[in-house]
C-alpha cells in the first residue's frame, strides 16, 4: 500500500491488490484526479508490480509520495533517516 499526493487535486491510495481510491477536496477535483490516475495507469506494462504503478503515479505532474509500506525495519528504507 502506498499513497501519493497530487498538488492541487488530492490524494491517491493504492492498496497493493490492484485497487485504488482518490480523495479530492471537491467532486470536480476528485473526477479530474481519477482521470489523471487512469491515464497514468494506462502506461503501466502487464505484468507489473507495485513499483511500476508507483512510478506511473509519481509521473503525474505535481505528484509526491506520502507513504509506502515495506518489509524493512524502521530506518532501513532508502531515504529514511529513522527519526520519528
Amino acid at each position: 500500500m502506498f499513497s501519493v499526493a497530487i498538488q492541487g487535486y488530492g490524494i491517491v491510495i493504492w492498496d497493493g491488490d490492484g485497487q485504488w481510491r482518490t480523495f479530492g477536496a471537491t467532486d470536480s477535483h476528485n473526477a479530474i484526479l481519477s482521470a489523471r490516475v487512469e491515464a497514468a495507469l494506462e502506461t503501466v506494462p502487464v505484468p507489473s508490480d507495485d513499483l511500476d504503478v508507483r512510478d506511473a503515479l509519481l509521473s503525474i505532474s505535481g505528484a509526491g509520495l506520502l507513504s509506502a509500506d515495506c518489509g524493512h525495519a524502521p530506518g532501513e528504507c532508502d531515504g529514511e533517516n529513522g527519526l520519528n
